[in-house]
This record gives C-alpha cells, structure tokens and sequence, in this order.
C-alpha cells in the first residue's frame, strides 16, 4: 500500500526535533533526517558497521550516524558543504568559550552601533545600557526527555546530567 499525498509530502520534511542540529544552515539537495535514520534502522545498520557517505553534501547521515554511535565517513568537494558538516559533526564545542565569545562579539557591535550613531539598539531585549545582556539560563536546552536519550558522556562535561 503506498503512502498518501500528504504523508508523501510530510516524510520529505525536517521535523521539529531535527531542527536544532539540522536547520541552521539550509542545503538544495539536502534530505531530511528521519529518512536517513529509517534507513539505518531497515537495513539493521550497527555499530559494528562503517556508513561511507561519498556525496555528504551537509552531513546529514553522518550527524544521524553519529547520534547513534555508528561510525561514518563522507566525502564532500564542495567547501561550503563541507565546512557545514564539519561544525555539525564536531562535538566538542566548550559551552563556556562560546559563551564568552558571543559576549566579545556582541560588546565589539555595541561599540561599532555607538560610534556609527544608531544607539537605538539599546532598546532591545538583547541589550541594556549598551552592554549585552547574555544570561547562561536563557540558553536553549533540550527538553529533559530528549536529554535523556543521549548517551553517557556524549556532550560536554559543562551540559552533563548530574
């Protein structure tokens, strides 16, 4: 029996809970993920295994590989792409350094806005009094269930369950 037209339609989306690691940067010839992770799942793919990727446009196989523990690897001749899926894959990321730098980066365009004159962007929410107003509570999270499924140790020590 073959899916609906809407099913259809709906399959070849990104769904929500891929957003937060699929969605900031937007290839033509990407696929959504849960395809990739059907696959994986039908064709009974372990970690025992190793996915080559030979075309992995924004690395969407290796990302989904890689959430569950299988090794990859892709080839990629296009930079952008590749660049793409390098920051996707790379999981070491310090969320204490890239705190401190998104506030150097945002105290340098406080500084860039007042000496161009437009000191109206003290106005928004994201600033006060011409410095930024970044608080480590507001970052986004996932929600504690999806947390969950992570595996032990697979985030960094600063983003660990306790």
């Amino acid at each position: 029996m073959s899916a609906t037209p809407q099913i259809a339609r709906e399959n070849n989306k990104l769904r929500p809970e891929d957003c937060c690691v699929h969605d900031w940067y937007r290839f033509v010839l990407s696929f959504p993920p849960h395809l990739v992770r059907d696959y994986l799942e039908r064709f009974k793919v372990t970690a025992d295994a190793v996915v080559l990727d030979p075309f992995c446009g924004t690395g969407t196989t290796l990302v989904e590989c890689k959430k569950l523990g299988i090794p990859s690897v892709g080839i990629e001749a296009n930079p952008m792409p590749c660049f793409a899926t390098r920051v996707k894959v790379d999981w070491k990321a310090d969320p204490d350094i890239l705190l401190k730098h998104a506030k150097g980066i945002a105290a340098a365009a406080c500084k860039r806005l007042t000496v161009g004159g437009l000191e109206e962007y003290q106005n928004l929410p994201l600033f006060r009094a011409g410095k930024p107003k970044i608080d480590s509570h507001d970052l986004r999270r996932l929600p504690r269930e999806t947390e969950e499924l992570l595996p032990t140790n697979s985030t960094s020590s600063a983003t660990q369950r306790r």
